[in-house]
């Protein structure tokens, strides 16, 4: 009876690994914005594209392309650029 516990353990992780996690993160979109610079560029991107890591503090989750290239992972801690996007994507 040892030896059919063990393999339905073992089909029991096999068939986990293979199924997705409903833990995952959903899929992440992308931005292209259109302004100038990057600074402009960031506070085009939408607040969809934001994580809010505290007061003014924000973390960029969303890949923008700025000139073609793409930027994902940005933070924003505090400064003009954290006092604007606490603005317009902070808690109301």
């Amino acid at each position: 009876m040892v030896v059919n516990s063990t393999v339905l353990i073992a089909l029991v992780i096999l068939i986990g690994a293979t199924v997705p996690s409903f833990a995952e993160e959903e899929p992440k979109q992308t931005f292209t914005c259109t302004a100038k610079t990057f600074n402009e560029c960031l506070m085009e991107a939408p607040c969809s594209a934001w994580k809010r890591l505290g007061p003014k503090g924000y973390q960029l989750s969303t890949k923008i392309i700025f000139r073609g290239n793409p930027v994902e992972g940005e933070t924003i801690s505090g400064g003009t650029m954290g006092e604007m996007l606490e603005t317009k994507c902070g808690k109301k």
